[in-house]
């Protein structure tokens, strides 16, 4: 069995839209959990900037991610996304499990 890639997604949400941000994710996850390739998603806010928040995502592979990703942006949901941040997101990609 090969290992799955975890995804760290960092976003910094504008003020007013934090509240907006919170109450729609878990609709949107549902669509997230049926994906192909999905394993696990976690999303925490910072314990010290409520405006921050990070998505740890487990997926099968890379692919199947990025894949995930193109489909959300042919929808749009990346743009709508964007108009939400102060500064860019923020991706990275962890693979090799050494505990």
């Amino acid at each position: 069995m090969s290992e799955t890639i975890i995804v760290t997604l960092e976003l910094t949400l504008k003020p007013e839209v934090v509240a907006q941000f919170c109450e729609q994710i878990p609709l949107t996850l549902e669509g997230t959990r049926t994906f192909p390739g999905f394993v696990n998603i976690n999303i925490r806010r910072h314990a010290d900037d409520p405006n921050r928040v990070i998505f740890i995502e487990e997926w099968e592979t890379r692919a199947a991610y990025e894949a995930y990703v193109a489909f959300r942006t042919e929808q749009g949901m990346m743009d709508q996304m964007a108009a939400m941040l102060t500064e860019p997101p923020r991706t990275e990609y962890w693979d090799s499990k050494i505990a």
